[in-house]
């Protein structure tokens, strides 16, 4: 795969997103600064901008299978982010269905995007942003609704070098499996780090107990009609009121 770095750019995913449409092979584009990041259902992904090692932003990209499932490719990801920097499984949960939290705030996300491509193809963009330095002393928070995690809290040498070293065959490796076996052999994976397990929850205009995620990455919706199967790609999660 080729691996691609750039000083600064609009959004890892936009330059990927353009390799494969251009023909470009499996590519992993990484940035020291990206200014007009994005993350999911068009929202700005924000990050800490202070200094290079701040943020670790970077997406892989690569053509698969037009017909392949991708449904909980984002959550086989998260999985695969989480038992890399956190193999004890302690502190880094995941919020389906696209986010991580280490210690109970927001230390990154996952955005999945896609392209058609000839030949019976789909080009497939992962991109995944996380944060590495604590913000800066009397930074503005109010940005950060969930709050802000930081890597380094939990492997303080933690530079945006080494965590995409440790993080880059691991992607490549769970990327290929995927392809083959799809979302299934990741359901117990994030079931051990699924942070609204048992909690109540709110999708959209719906309101029930989170009980886990389906074969296929749906989240399961314990509602008073019963269980509703969500797709991830279409609506998000917000923990309810109590």
């Amino acid at each position: 795969m080729e691996r691609r770095h750039l000083a600064e750019c609009g959004s890892t995913n936009t330059e990927a997103l353009a390799h494969l449409r251009e023909s470009g092979g499996p590519l992993l584009v990484s940035a020291s600064r990206q200014t007009a990041g994005r993350g999911r259902l068009g929202r700005a992904w924000l990050t800490d901008t202070s200094s290079d090692d701040a943020a670790l932003t970077f997406s892989v990209a690569l053509p698969l299978p037009a017909e392949l499932d991708l449904s909980g490719l984002s959550l086989a990801v998260g999985c695969t982010v989480a038992d890399t920097l956190d193999p004890g499984g302690e502190r880094i949960r995941l919020k389906w269905p696209n986010d991580l939290f280490l210690d109970g705030a927001k230390l990154g996300g996952i955005l999945i995007e896609t392209v058609p491509l000839p030949a019976g193809q789909r080009g497939v963009v992962v991109g995944i942003g996380l944060n590495l330095q604590p913000l800066p002393e009397g930074a503005d928070r109010s940005a950060f609704a969930s709050g802000h995690a930081a890597l380094q809290t939990l492997d303080p040498g933690a530079t945006a070098a080494t965590t995409l070293d440790r993080l880059a065959p691991a992607l490549r490796g769970m990327l290929a499996d995927f392809e083959t076996l799809s979302f299934g052999p990741w359901q117990a994976a994030f079931s051990r780090r699924d942070l609204a397990a048992g909690r109540r929850v709110r999708v959209g205009e719906q309101v029930g107990v989170a009980r886990g995620v389906s074969t296929r990455g749906e989240l399961l919706l314990d509602t008073d009609a019963g269980i509703a199967f969500v797709s991830g790609g279409e609506l998000s999660l917000r923990l309810a009121p109590v």
